[in-house]
């Protein structure tokens, strides 16, 4: 027979449950703070191996091949593309850069001394950088350049380390569910395995999101004559990860270029960007990313913010894949195990289920 603990137990032993989880989770936060960059890193490797094998699962099921040969097959053919893009529009792609940032100076110049003397161009322009920040930029931009090659060896191990995670990703998985207790592992493995599923998905998603947005901008933009369209078209590819902003920054550079041909041109151009990222959002992204969790704009906004104050531009670039997880993990572990309710489900993760 049981017995029942002495009176005044009880709620000692509830305060030092409760002290003991704040401690944890005061702890876990100040660790977030001081490591946010190299775990961001380590995120970042995660979703690189969450795309190889993505990539090369449906290879291996299809084909029938063996796992391990379908990754090195999807890593070769990533890599002999990349290598293959930079030495036929690498050179091309360079030059159109330089000169795309020569051009977009010189036009801000140029609406600097035209439009400076306007009481809106004034209101515009108290917004706008002035020379002395623009040389401090300039000189960041130069001493940046110095850190080239640490950038260079950071991408090296993030790449190699994604390998890793993609080649054996029970090895790591398993390691971090005997950090908790038995009768909660199998239940954290299904977890998991759902979050890696969503950040499969997001990643596809986001991939054609980004690549219908550079063939849509480029071919626009050559369509209006607008000069330095390839420039124009991988920067608008590459900003549509980022949701929301990424369009705006891209359309900038943009109409600024489109300028120097003449405002109705400019006024297409605007019109395109709309164009892309409207098709992109109302029709591109419901259709490839109808099976990932639904990210309301209000949280990815804010987890943009959090995580861009915590670790700057890093943080923006990761935010909603890592609000995307976040999700996954607050519905089926606490929505789900905790409440009781798996009301929150997609109609295909019910289905699923």
């Amino acid at each position: 027979m049981l017995m029942s603990p002495p009176p005044g137990e009880a709620p000692l032993r509830r305060i030092s449950t409760t002290l003991r989880v704040g401690l944890c989770i005061l702890v876990g936060g100040v660790l977030l703070w001081l490591l946010a960059q190299d775990l961001l890193l380590v995120f970042l490797a995660i979703l690189l191996a969450a795309l190889l094998r993505g990539l090369s699962e449906p290879l291996s099921k299809y084909l029938r091949l063996p796992p391990m040969l379908a990754l090195a097959v999807v890593t070769l053919v990533l890599f002999g593309a990349l290598l293959t893009l930079a030495a036929v529009a690498g050179p091309r792609l360079v030059g159109q850069g330089q000169l795309l940032y020569g051009q977009i100076s010189g036009q801000f110049d140029h609406l600097r001394q035209q439009y400076g003397q306007t009481p809106w161009g004034r209101l515009v322009l108290s917004f706008a950088p002035q020379a002395s920040e623009a040389s401090k930029f300039a000189s960041q931009m130069a001493s940046a350049a110095g850190t080239t090659l640490g950038g260079l060896v950071t991408a090296f191990i993030v790449v190699v380390t994604a390998l890793y995670f993609a080649i054996s990703p029970e090895l790591y998985l398993n390691g971090l569910v005997l950090l908790f207790p038995t009768s909660y592992r199998g239940r954290l493995r299904d977890i998991l395995a759902h979050v890696g599923r969503t950040l499969q998905f997001w990643l596809l998603g986001q991939s054609i999101d980004m690549l219908v947005v550079f063939l849509f901008t480029v071919i626009g933009l050559m369509l209006l004559g607008v000069p330095l369209a390839l420039a124009l078209g991988v920067l608008a590819g590459l900003l549509t990860f980022i949701p929301y902003f990424g369009a705006i920054a891209a359309a900038v550079p943009a109409v600024l270029v489109a300028l120097s041909v003449g405002w109705q041109t400019a006024a297409w151009t605007l019109l395109l960007f709309f164009i892309a990222h409207s098709v992109d959002g109302y029709l591109i992204s419901p259709l490839v990313q109808r099976r990932t969790v639904h990210m309301p704009p209000a949280l990815t906004i804010l987890s943009m913010t959090i995580l861009g104050g915590l670790a700057g531009p890093m943080g923006i670039v990761l935010a909603a894949p890592l609000a995307a997880a976040g999700l996954v993990l607050v519905r089926e572990a606490y929505v789900e195990d905790v409440l009781h309710d798996d009301a929150g489900k997609t109609p295909v993760e019910a289905t699923a289920n």
